[in-house]
């Protein structure tokens, strides 16, 4: 979640330590975690109803049909080819041959 290394962490420990009290540090821990999960429990309230928003006008059907479209657009070669110019996929027909 957070790009923390090692030290920063030990640093932020050390300096919680010295300005909250080694006493006082599982009270603190224990609002910080409180208000990680509110925060989170915000976060999913929001992603529900961005969806809900999205589901309702339609979104999803329109995204849907673009992923499709893309599909069809890309070849299995991974290039991107014109929509719906199938030439690339099959050989080209020679002609018959007519008896001399």
């Amino acid at each position: 979640m957070f790009d923390f290394s090692l030290a920063e962490i030990l640093l932020i420990v050390v300096v919680a330590v010295v300005f909250i009290g080694p006493k006082d540090m599982p009270v603190a821990i224990r609002a910080v975690a409180r208000g990680l999960a509110q925060l989170r429990g915000f976060a999913r309230e929001m992603k529900q109803a961005f969806d809900d928003v999205a589901r309702e006008s339609g979104l999803h059907e329109a995204h849907d049909g673009f992923q499709k479209e893309v599909k069809m657009i890309t070849g299995d070669d991974g290039r991107q080819y014109e929509a719906y110019d199938i030439s690339h996929l099959s050989p080209p027909q020679n002609p018959p041959h007519e008896p001399e």
